[in-house]
């Protein structure tokens, strides 16, 4: 199984797991190592995504580099950076990713 089957097969697991709330959410996998990167609202979202993604189909372990920011927190986030100049968007897009295959969940 490839990498990139992978990565499909952990978005399926995401998008199936109901209990998982994320705006910015990326998986990535290297010879069946998963890695989840992005900002959940809660701890509870975080270890959910971690769970769903150990189901996924070819799976050996996850690296879970969630972040869990509060909601309220988020958006005073989004209020402090365009005065900054930078949007939150081309925040999170001019990170580099961890290899050459990220599958964005939306």
């Amino acid at each position: 199984m490839t990498d990139s089957e992978i990565e499909q097969w952990v978005v399926r697991e995401l998008r199936f797991a109901g209990n998982i709330e994320s705006r910015e959410l990326c998986v990535s996998s290297q010879q069946g190592i998963v890695t989840l990167g992005g900002t959940v609202p809660s701890r509870i979202s975080k270890v959910a995504a971690k769970r769903a993604a150990l189901r996924a189909r070819g799976v050996k372990n996850v690296v879970n580099n969630l972040r869990s920011v509060p909601s309220s927190r988020l958006r005073v986030t989004e209020r402090v950076m365009p005065r900054a100049g930078l949007a939150a968007t081309q925040v999170v897009s001019a990170q580099k990713p961890l290899s050459d295959s990220i599958a964005p969940i939306y």
